[in-house]
Formats: C-alpha cells, structure tokens, sequence
C-alpha cells in the first residue's frame, strides 16, 4: 500500500514531524546552541518521501525551561521514534527503517541512543561528532562550556544572531536567528558529555554508521579514524569547503548523504546479509 502523504507538518512541543506517515524515518538531532530550525534544508529537501522528525533537545529551542541530561536527551529522541516510525506488521515486529542524523552534540545523542536500543536504528548519520570526550579531551568541552556561562545573554544573542545571518544570507540563517540560542542548555550538554565514552557506544552498535565530517573541521577530524575503527560497519565522508556546521555548509551534499543512508537501510531490510558483510 502506498504511503499516504501528510502535507502539513505536525509541530508539537517535542518535535516535528512532516513526510508520508509509511515512509522510511529520519529523525535529525541539532547540535548545541541550535533548535530544530536548524535543520530547515534538510527537512525541506527530505520530506517528500521520508517521514522526517526534527526534535527540541532539552535545554534547547521550545524545550528552553527544561535541564539537559544525556539520559533526558536519548529518552526524548526514543519517544519521536517510537511515535513516530510505524512498526512493521507481524510476523516480524520490527520499526520501518530509521536513519538518525546527528551533528555535534546531536550525534553524540544519536550513539547514546543506538547502543541503548539498537533495534530501533538502521543506520546512524553522524556528523562533527569524532571526539571522544574523555581524558584531556574532556577538558575543550568545559572550557566552553564555561565559556557559555560567562557570557551575557543579550550579547550572546546578538553575536550569533549577526553571525549565522552574515554566513547564511538566505532565509535559513534568519530562521535558526529567529529561534534563539540556547546559552544555558548548551553549558549543560557540553558538561553532560564530558567523560563520557562514544567509542564504547559506537562499537556496542551493529548497524551502519556514516560519519561525516566538514573537511576544514580542525576540531573533530583529529578523531575521526578511531571512531571509523570502532565503528563495526561504518565509513567517512568528507565534505570540501565545510566546517563544523556541514549540513548547512554543504546543504545539498549532507542531504545526499542521508539519502543515500535511507536508501542503504531499506535495502538492508529487504538483504539483511548486506549488514552482515
């Protein structure tokens, strides 16, 4: 039975969710500071054929008032899945295909989220997300999180405001500058990361992984080997001229890159050996 279309997106406090309900799902996770608006491009872009969920991590966009935990962060996630991705009728009561596309501290959600419940993930899509945030690594993600807490919220404000309108000229920068920053819930996530091991999470997960980095993205490509080795099926793609915001620097590259995830899992369920090799 073909997928019945939903036209107008379902916009709820959580999450959004646009595309045909019967539809692979793509659930994007925003990095630190952002809101779901961050991902306009790619909701645009996907929906026409994907079931496409944009969340509101704690302690971001129109989830502001509440505090960051990792544990908070992956529950929410888990819950758009599982509201919704349609399951697959019996005998086999698995989720339709899902890919989670995260950037930042959205990605490390994503692992937290895959080596917890592994069987509600195809496909992982990570993107800046090749630091492991232990040892002396840990300390970058304090000090910017303090960074964060020091900073005065007006001029915080302004200052990322003028940025992201002067980088992205079209209307995407004025959308994520319309939906605010997020100073303190930022300050919480980088501190809920730090000490944390990805590695772990990443190699516990058995699905395809993808991880992307923006080619001059000096802060996380220094790690993006070991992860890719970790990674039990998993490769790295790079994209020229990008920086740590790829999906933005790179809108229709990273766009292709999930679908071409999407693409992979649904082929996955009809092969499973394609998993296996």
């Amino acid at each position: 039975m073909a997928a019945e279309p939903r036209p107008e997106p379902l916009v709820g406090a959580r999450w959004t969710a646009v595309g045909p309900t019967a539809a692979p799902l793509v659930v994007l996770i925003h990095p630190t500071r952002m809101s779901r608006a961050f991902w306009a491009p790619q909701i645009a872009a996907l929906a026409p054929k994907c079931r496409v969920v944009a969340v509101d991590l704690p302690g971001h966009g129109r989830l502001a008032d509440e505090h960051f935990t990792l544990a908070g962060a992956v529950a929410l996630v888990r819950d758009a899945v599982e509201a919704e991705g349609l399951p697959e009728p019996p005998p086999e009561p698995r989720w339709a295909p899902t890919v989670i596309v995260g950037l930042s501290l959205g990605g490390y959600v994503a692992m937290a989220l895959a080596a917890e419940t592994p069987s509600l993930v195809d496909t992982l899509v990570l993107a800046g997300a090749t630091l492991e945030p232990t040892g002396s690594w840990a300390r970058p993600f304090r000090l910017l999180a303090l960074g964060l807490e020091r900073a005065g919220p007006n001029r915080f404000d302004r200052l990322s405001a003028a940025v992201m309108r002067r980088v992205y000229e079209d209307d995407v920068g004025d959308q994520i500058a319309a939906a605010g920053y997020a100073r303190h819930g930022s300050s919480e996530a980088l501190r809920s990361l730090a000490g944390e091991s990805f590695l772990e999470r990443i190699a516990a997960f058995p699905g395809q992984v993808v991880l992307v980095n923006g080619r001059r993205d000096l802060a996380m490509r220094p790690g993006e080997r070991r992860f890719l080795a970790a990674a039990q099926h998993g490769r790295l793609v790079h994209l020229p001229k990008a920086f740590h915001l790829s999906s933005l620097d790179q809108s229709a590259a990273f766009t292709a890159i999930v679908r071409s995830a999407v693409d992979e899992a649904v082929r996955a369920r009809q092969d499973p050996e394609i998993n296996s090799a």
